[in-house]
Protein backbone atom coordinates (compact mmCIF):
# COMPACT_ATOMS: atom_id res chain seq x y z
CA UNK A 1 0.00 0.00 0.00
CA UNK A 2 1.21 3.49 -0.86
CA UNK A 3 2.20 5.21 2.40
CA UNK A 4 3.36 8.27 0.46
CA UNK A 5 -0.27 9.20 -0.24
CA UNK A 6 -0.83 9.91 3.46
CA UNK A 7 0.87 13.11 4.67
CA UNK A 8 0.39 12.07 8.29
CA UNK A 9 2.16 8.78 7.66
CA UNK A 10 4.95 10.51 5.76
CA UNK A 11 5.43 12.93 8.66
CA UNK A 12 5.48 10.04 11.15
CA UNK A 13 8.06 8.20 9.06
CA UNK A 14 10.23 11.32 9.02
CA UNK A 15 10.05 11.43 12.82
CA UNK A 16 10.72 7.69 13.16
CA UNK A 17 7.22 7.27 14.61
CA UNK A 18 4.85 4.30 14.13
CA UNK A 19 1.15 5.08 13.91
CA UNK A 20 -0.48 2.22 15.82
CA UNK A 21 -3.64 3.93 17.07
CA UNK A 22 -5.72 3.80 13.90
CA UNK A 23 -8.81 2.34 15.56
CA UNK A 24 -9.22 5.69 17.31
CA UNK A 25 -8.87 7.61 14.05
CA UNK A 26 -7.06 6.94 10.79
CA UNK A 27 -4.95 9.23 8.62
CA UNK A 28 -6.27 11.03 5.52
CA UNK A 29 -4.94 10.57 1.99
CA UNK A 30 -3.60 13.62 0.20
CA UNK A 31 -6.62 13.85 -2.10
CA UNK A 32 -9.01 14.20 0.86
CA UNK A 33 -6.94 17.04 2.31
CA UNK A 34 -6.72 18.75 -1.08
CA UNK A 35 -10.47 18.62 -1.59
CA UNK A 36 -11.15 20.06 1.85
CA UNK A 37 -8.71 22.89 1.20
CA UNK A 38 -10.23 23.64 -2.19
CA UNK A 39 -13.74 23.79 -0.77
CA UNK A 40 -12.74 26.14 2.04
CA UNK A 41 -10.61 28.37 -0.19
CA UNK A 42 -12.84 28.63 -3.26
CA UNK A 43 -16.20 26.88 -2.92
CA UNK A 44 -17.43 27.55 0.62
CA UNK A 45 -21.17 28.27 0.54
CA UNK A 46 -24.32 26.90 2.17
CA UNK A 47 -26.43 24.57 0.07
CA UNK A 48 -29.05 26.02 -2.24
CA UNK A 49 -30.03 26.42 -5.89
CA UNK A 50 -30.09 30.13 -6.72
CA UNK A 51 -26.39 30.66 -7.42
CA UNK A 52 -23.57 28.48 -8.62
CA UNK A 53 -21.63 27.91 -5.40
CA UNK A 54 -24.78 27.09 -3.42
CA UNK A 55 -25.83 24.61 -6.09
CA UNK A 56 -22.33 23.12 -6.01
CA UNK A 57 -22.68 22.48 -2.27
CA UNK A 58 -26.08 20.89 -2.82
CA UNK A 59 -24.51 18.65 -5.44
CA UNK A 60 -21.59 17.91 -3.09
CA UNK A 61 -23.95 16.63 -0.39
CA UNK A 62 -25.80 14.43 -2.87
CA UNK A 63 -22.53 13.04 -4.24
CA UNK A 64 -21.21 12.32 -0.74
CA UNK A 65 -24.40 10.43 0.12
CA UNK A 66 -24.29 8.52 -3.15
CA UNK A 67 -20.64 7.56 -2.67
CA UNK A 68 -21.38 6.22 0.80
CA UNK A 69 -24.29 4.24 -0.61
CA UNK A 70 -22.00 2.69 -3.18
CA UNK A 71 -19.42 1.79 -0.56
CA UNK A 72 -21.98 -0.18 1.48
CA UNK A 73 -23.97 -1.41 -1.56
CA UNK A 74 -27.23 0.31 -0.61
CA UNK A 75 -29.50 2.82 -2.39
CA UNK A 76 -28.83 6.50 -1.55
CA UNK A 77 -32.24 6.96 0.07
CA UNK A 78 -31.29 4.45 2.77
CA UNK A 79 -28.14 6.28 3.94
CA UNK A 80 -27.44 9.59 5.61
CA UNK A 81 -24.87 11.95 7.05
CA UNK A 82 -24.07 13.24 10.50
CA UNK A 83 -21.43 14.10 13.07
CA UNK A 84 -20.39 10.61 14.21
CA UNK A 85 -21.79 7.18 15.00
CA UNK A 86 -22.66 8.04 18.61
CA UNK A 87 -24.74 11.06 17.64
CA UNK A 88 -26.70 8.99 15.14
CA UNK A 89 -27.41 6.27 17.70
CA UNK A 90 -28.60 8.88 20.21
CA UNK A 91 -30.90 10.45 17.59
CA UNK A 92 -32.36 7.06 16.70
CA UNK A 93 -32.85 6.14 20.36
CA UNK A 94 -35.06 9.22 20.69
CA UNK A 95 -37.15 7.96 17.80
CA UNK A 96 -37.40 4.47 19.29
CA UNK A 97 -38.44 6.00 22.63
CA UNK A 98 -41.78 6.90 21.02
CA UNK A 99 -42.53 3.16 20.72
CA UNK A 100 -41.41 2.07 24.19
CA UNK A 101 -44.02 0.77 26.58
CA UNK A 102 -43.32 -0.14 30.22
CA UNK A 103 -41.81 -3.61 30.38
CA UNK A 104 -40.47 -3.66 26.83
CA UNK A 105 -37.12 -5.44 26.64
CA UNK A 106 -34.03 -3.89 25.11
CA UNK A 107 -30.98 -6.09 24.51
CA UNK A 108 -27.41 -4.73 24.57
CA UNK A 109 -24.13 -6.62 24.74
CA UNK A 110 -20.97 -6.41 26.78
CA UNK A 111 -19.05 -6.87 23.50
CA UNK A 112 -20.01 -3.43 22.24
CA UNK A 113 -18.50 0.02 22.37
CA UNK A 114 -20.46 2.32 24.68
CA UNK A 115 -21.78 4.16 21.62
CA UNK A 116 -24.00 1.16 20.86
CA UNK A 117 -24.97 0.57 24.48
CA UNK A 118 -25.65 3.83 26.30
CA UNK A 119 -28.10 5.31 23.73
CA UNK A 120 -30.26 2.20 24.17
CA UNK A 121 -29.90 2.04 27.95
CA UNK A 122 -31.40 5.54 27.90
CA UNK A 123 -34.70 3.89 26.97
CA UNK A 124 -34.99 2.83 30.63
CA UNK A 125 -36.31 6.35 31.23
CA UNK A 126 -39.40 5.35 29.22
CA UNK A 127 -40.00 2.05 30.96
CA UNK A 128 -37.76 -0.31 28.99
CA UNK A 129 -35.99 -3.14 30.82
CA UNK A 130 -32.41 -3.86 29.75
CA UNK A 131 -30.95 -7.30 29.11
CA UNK A 132 -27.15 -7.13 28.88
CA UNK A 133 -25.60 -10.13 27.13
CA UNK A 134 -22.24 -11.07 28.57
CA UNK A 135 -19.08 -12.34 26.92
CA UNK A 136 -16.70 -15.19 27.67
CA UNK A 137 -13.01 -14.97 28.50
CA UNK A 138 -12.10 -14.46 24.83
CA UNK A 139 -14.70 -11.75 24.28
CA UNK A 140 -17.20 -13.89 22.34
CA UNK A 141 -20.90 -13.33 22.99
CA UNK A 142 -22.79 -15.65 25.31
CA UNK A 143 -25.04 -17.06 22.60
CA UNK A 144 -27.20 -19.01 25.04
CA UNK A 145 -27.95 -15.81 26.93
CA UNK A 146 -28.72 -14.03 23.66
CA UNK A 147 -31.10 -16.79 22.60
CA UNK A 148 -32.84 -16.60 25.98
CA UNK A 149 -33.20 -12.83 25.69
CA UNK A 150 -34.70 -13.18 22.21
CA UNK A 151 -37.35 -15.54 23.59
CA UNK A 152 -38.66 -12.54 25.54
CA UNK A 153 -39.48 -10.77 22.24
CA UNK A 154 -37.42 -7.61 22.77
CA UNK A 155 -38.30 -4.29 21.22
CA UNK A 156 -34.69 -3.65 20.17
CA UNK A 157 -31.44 -5.59 19.97
CA UNK A 158 -28.09 -3.77 19.65
CA UNK A 159 -25.25 -5.82 18.17
CA UNK A 160 -21.51 -5.42 17.52
CA UNK A 161 -20.04 -6.07 14.08
CA UNK A 162 -16.38 -5.89 15.16
CA UNK A 163 -14.80 -5.21 18.52
CA UNK A 164 -12.69 -2.09 18.79
CA UNK A 165 -10.90 -3.69 21.75
CA UNK A 166 -10.11 -7.28 20.71
CA UNK A 167 -10.48 -7.08 16.94
CA UNK A 168 -13.05 -9.89 16.94
CA UNK A 169 -15.32 -10.12 13.89
CA UNK A 170 -18.73 -11.27 15.10
CA UNK A 171 -21.24 -13.30 13.08
CA UNK A 172 -23.47 -10.26 13.10
CA UNK A 173 -25.70 -11.25 10.19
CA UNK A 174 -26.70 -14.47 11.97
CA UNK A 175 -27.38 -12.61 15.21
CA UNK A 176 -29.37 -9.95 13.34
CA UNK A 177 -31.57 -12.52 11.61
CA UNK A 178 -32.33 -14.20 14.91
CA UNK A 179 -33.21 -10.85 16.48
CA UNK A 180 -35.43 -9.90 13.56
CA UNK A 181 -37.19 -13.28 13.74
CA UNK A 182 -37.99 -12.36 17.36
CA UNK A 183 -39.61 -9.15 16.15
CA UNK A 184 -36.89 -6.75 17.27
CA UNK A 185 -35.51 -3.56 15.82
CA UNK A 186 -31.86 -4.38 15.08
CA UNK A 187 -29.16 -1.73 15.65
CA UNK A 188 -25.58 -2.55 14.58
CA UNK A 189 -22.31 -0.76 15.30
CA UNK A 190 -20.40 -0.85 12.01
CA UNK A 191 -17.67 1.61 13.00
CA UNK A 192 -14.77 -0.85 13.09
CA UNK A 193 -16.07 -2.95 10.20
CA UNK A 194 -16.15 -0.31 7.45
CA UNK A 195 -12.41 0.55 7.48
CA UNK A 196 -11.30 -3.04 7.09
CA UNK A 197 -13.51 -4.90 4.61
CA UNK A 198 -16.40 -4.49 2.18
CA UNK A 199 -19.46 -4.63 4.44
CA UNK A 200 -22.66 -6.38 3.41
CA UNK A 201 -25.72 -5.10 5.26
CA UNK A 202 -28.12 -7.92 5.94
CA UNK A 203 -31.83 -7.13 5.40
CA UNK A 204 -32.42 -7.94 9.07
CA UNK A 205 -30.40 -4.86 10.12
CA UNK A 206 -32.49 -1.73 10.75
CA UNK A 207 -29.79 0.76 11.78
CA UNK A 208 -26.07 0.59 11.10
CA UNK A 209 -23.79 3.39 12.24
CA UNK A 210 -20.36 4.31 10.85
CA UNK A 211 -17.63 6.88 11.53
CA UNK A 212 -15.86 8.23 8.46
CA UNK A 213 -12.76 9.25 10.41
CA UNK A 214 -11.96 5.59 10.90
CA UNK A 215 -12.15 5.20 7.09
CA UNK A 216 -9.34 7.61 6.12
CA UNK A 217 -11.70 10.61 6.01
CA UNK A 218 -12.54 13.71 8.09
CA UNK A 219 -14.63 13.71 11.26
CA UNK A 220 -18.04 12.67 9.96
CA UNK A 221 -20.68 10.10 10.79
CA UNK A 222 -22.70 7.96 8.41
CA UNK A 223 -25.72 5.74 8.83
CA UNK A 224 -27.97 3.22 7.14
CA UNK A 225 -31.68 2.87 7.96
CA UNK A 226 -33.87 0.05 6.72
CA UNK A 227 -37.14 0.73 4.86
CA UNK A 228 -39.04 -0.75 7.79
CA UNK A 229 -37.39 1.56 10.32
CA UNK A 230 -38.05 4.61 8.14
CA UNK A 231 -41.67 3.66 7.61
CA UNK A 232 -42.23 3.12 11.31
CA UNK A 233 -40.43 6.13 12.73
CA UNK A 234 -39.98 8.71 9.96
CA UNK A 235 -42.59 8.46 7.22
CA UNK A 236 -45.48 9.64 9.38
CA UNK A 237 -43.83 13.03 9.87
CA UNK A 238 -42.94 13.73 6.26
CA UNK A 239 -45.95 15.90 5.51
CA UNK A 240 -45.11 18.25 8.37
CA UNK A 241 -41.34 18.31 7.94
CA UNK A 242 -39.82 21.29 6.12
CA UNK A 243 -38.61 20.05 2.78
CA UNK A 244 -40.89 17.02 3.00
CA UNK A 245 -38.30 14.64 4.45
CA UNK A 246 -38.48 13.87 8.15
CA UNK A 247 -34.99 12.41 8.37
CA UNK A 248 -33.49 15.90 7.98
CA UNK A 249 -35.19 16.90 11.21
CA UNK A 250 -34.68 13.74 13.24
CA UNK A 251 -31.53 11.84 12.27
CA UNK A 252 -29.72 13.96 9.69
CA UNK A 253 -30.16 17.23 11.53
CA UNK A 254 -28.89 20.71 10.77
CA UNK A 255 -26.20 22.00 8.47
CA UNK A 256 -23.71 19.34 7.53
CA UNK A 257 -19.91 19.53 7.61
CA UNK A 258 -19.52 20.54 3.96
CA UNK A 259 -15.74 20.73 3.95
CA UNK A 260 -15.67 17.31 5.61
CA UNK A 261 -17.93 15.93 2.89
CA UNK A 262 -15.57 17.36 0.29
CA UNK A 263 -12.76 15.51 2.05
CA UNK A 264 -14.83 12.33 2.05
CA UNK A 265 -15.14 12.56 -1.72
CA UNK A 266 -11.35 12.87 -1.87
CA UNK A 267 -11.09 9.69 0.19
CA UNK A 268 -13.47 7.95 -2.21
CA UNK A 269 -11.28 9.06 -5.13
CA UNK A 270 -8.29 7.53 -3.36
CA UNK A 271 -10.16 4.28 -2.76
CA UNK A 272 -11.15 4.04 -6.41
CA UNK A 273 -7.50 3.91 -7.36
CA UNK A 274 -7.50 0.32 -6.10
CA UNK A 275 -10.26 -0.93 -8.38
CA UNK A 276 -13.36 -0.06 -10.31
CA UNK A 277 -15.23 0.78 -7.10
CA UNK A 278 -14.46 1.85 -3.56
CA UNK A 279 -15.64 -1.58 -2.41
CA UNK A 280 -12.82 -3.11 -4.47
CA UNK A 281 -10.38 -1.11 -2.37
CA UNK A 282 -11.80 -2.48 0.86
CA UNK A 283 -11.34 -6.02 -0.45
CA UNK A 284 -7.71 -5.23 -1.29
CA UNK A 285 -7.17 -3.68 2.14
CA UNK A 286 -8.68 -6.73 3.82
CA UNK A 287 -6.22 -9.05 2.08
CA UNK A 288 -3.25 -6.88 3.09
CA UNK A 289 -4.47 -6.50 6.66
CA UNK A 290 -5.03 -10.24 6.97
CA UNK A 291 -1.33 -10.77 6.35
CA UNK A 292 -0.47 -8.03 8.85
CA UNK A 293 -2.69 -9.67 11.47
CA UNK A 294 -1.13 -13.09 10.87
CA UNK A 295 2.35 -11.61 11.22
CA UNK A 296 1.41 -9.96 14.50
CA UNK A 297 -0.27 -13.06 15.91
CA UNK A 298 2.89 -15.11 15.35
CA UNK A 299 4.94 -12.57 17.26
CA UNK A 300 2.49 -12.32 20.13
CA UNK A 301 2.46 -16.13 20.38
CA UNK A 302 6.28 -16.17 20.59
CA UNK A 303 6.14 -13.83 23.59
CA UNK A 304 3.49 -15.67 25.62
CA UNK A 305 2.96 -15.88 28.53
CA UNK A 306 4.94 -12.72 29.41
CA UNK A 307 2.84 -10.84 26.86
CA UNK A 308 -0.83 -11.75 27.02
CA UNK A 309 -2.96 -11.10 23.94
CA UNK A 310 -6.72 -10.85 24.41
CA UNK A 311 -9.47 -11.95 22.07
CA UNK A 312 -10.30 -14.90 19.86
CA UNK A 313 -7.78 -17.73 19.26
CA UNK A 314 -5.30 -17.27 16.38
CA UNK A 315 -7.23 -19.63 14.10
CA UNK A 316 -10.14 -17.19 14.08
CA UNK A 317 -10.13 -14.17 11.81
CA UNK A 318 -9.71 -10.78 13.42
CA UNK A 319 -9.01 -7.21 12.48
CA UNK A 320 -5.38 -5.97 12.66
CA UNK A 321 -6.16 -4.78 16.19
CA UNK A 322 -4.55 -6.21 19.32
CA UNK A 323 -5.23 -5.56 23.00
CA UNK A 324 -2.49 -6.99 25.23
CA UNK A 325 -0.71 -6.64 28.53
CA UNK A 326 2.81 -7.29 29.77
CA UNK A 327 2.87 -9.35 32.95
CA UNK A 328 3.76 -7.31 35.99
CA UNK A 329 3.58 -3.93 34.23
CA UNK A 330 0.67 -1.50 34.34
CA UNK A 331 -0.90 -0.95 30.90
CA UNK A 332 -0.37 2.80 31.00
CA UNK A 333 3.29 2.27 31.87
CA UNK A 334 3.64 0.01 28.83
CA UNK A 335 1.92 2.57 26.59
CA UNK A 336 4.13 5.36 27.89
CA UNK A 337 7.22 3.23 27.26
CA UNK A 338 6.01 2.61 23.71
CA UNK A 339 5.43 6.34 23.26
CA UNK A 340 8.99 7.01 24.41
CA UNK A 341 10.04 4.54 21.73
CA UNK A 342 8.03 6.57 19.19
CA UNK A 343 5.17 4.05 18.99
CA UNK A 344 1.74 5.69 19.07
CA UNK A 345 -0.47 3.22 20.93
CA UNK A 346 -3.31 3.56 23.39
CA UNK A 347 -4.06 2.17 26.86
CA UNK A 348 -7.40 1.87 28.64
CA UNK A 349 -10.68 0.04 28.10
CA UNK A 350 -11.38 1.66 24.71
CA UNK A 351 -14.99 2.53 25.70
CA UNK A 352 -15.64 -1.22 25.94
CA UNK A 353 -15.47 -1.40 29.72
CA UNK A 354 -17.66 -4.47 30.29
CA UNK A 355 -15.81 -6.47 27.65
CA UNK A 356 -12.40 -5.55 28.96
CA UNK A 357 -13.29 -6.27 32.59
CA UNK A 358 -14.17 -9.79 31.50
CA UNK A 359 -11.17 -10.53 29.29
CA UNK A 360 -8.57 -8.66 31.38
CA UNK A 361 -9.71 -8.95 35.02
CA UNK A 362 -6.10 -9.03 36.25
CA UNK A 363 -5.70 -5.36 35.26
CA UNK A 364 -9.25 -4.26 36.09
CA UNK A 365 -10.17 -4.19 32.43
CA UNK A 366 -7.27 -2.10 31.16
CA UNK A 367 -4.88 -3.04 28.35
CA UNK A 368 -2.57 -1.65 25.68
CA UNK A 369 -3.87 -1.60 22.10
CA UNK A 370 -2.04 -1.70 18.79
CA UNK A 371 -4.41 -0.96 15.91
CA UNK A 372 -3.16 -1.05 12.34
CA UNK A 373 -4.51 0.20 9.01
CA UNK A 374 -3.87 -0.70 5.38
CA UNK A 375 -0.97 1.76 5.20
CA UNK A 376 0.87 -0.02 8.02
CA UNK A 377 3.58 -2.58 7.29
CA UNK A 378 5.33 -5.53 8.91
CA UNK A 379 8.26 -3.18 9.52
CA UNK A 380 5.93 -1.08 11.68
CA UNK A 381 5.07 -4.19 13.66
CA UNK A 382 8.74 -5.07 14.07
CA UNK A 383 9.26 -1.65 15.64
CA UNK A 384 6.30 -2.22 17.95
CA UNK A 385 7.63 -5.56 19.14
CA UNK A 386 11.10 -4.15 19.69
CA UNK A 387 9.52 -1.64 22.06
CA UNK A 388 7.41 -4.33 23.74
CA UNK A 389 10.49 -6.54 24.19
CA UNK A 390 12.27 -3.67 25.88
CA UNK A 391 9.41 -3.38 28.39
CA UNK A 392 9.47 -7.14 29.01
CA UNK A 393 13.22 -7.12 29.54
CA UNK A 394 13.03 -4.32 32.10
CA UNK A 395 10.18 -6.07 33.92
CA UNK A 396 11.81 -9.51 34.03
CA UNK A 397 13.62 -9.11 37.38
CA UNK A 398 10.42 -7.88 39.03
CA UNK A 399 8.44 -10.83 37.64
CA UNK A 400 10.92 -13.32 39.16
Amino acid sequence: MNRSRFPGVVAADAQGRVLADNAAGAQLPDRAIERMRTFLERDNAPKGTLFARAQATTDLIAEARSSLAGLIAQPPERVGLGLNATTTAVACSRLVATAVRPGDRVVVTDADHAANVEPWRWLEHFGAEIDAIGVDATGDLDEAALASALERRPLLVALPWCSNATGTRFDVARYARAAKAAGAIVAVDGVQALPHFAVDIDPAMDLVTFSAYKVYAPHLGFWYLSPGFCERFLAAGDARAPGGNARYWSVETGTQNHEGLAGWLGTIEYLREFGATARDAMAAFEAHERSIAAYALERFAARAPRVRLYGAPPDRGRLPLFAFNVAGVEPETVARSLAEGTIDARAGDFYSAALMRTVAPETSGKAVRLSLAHYNSTADLDRCFEAIDAVVERAAPVAR
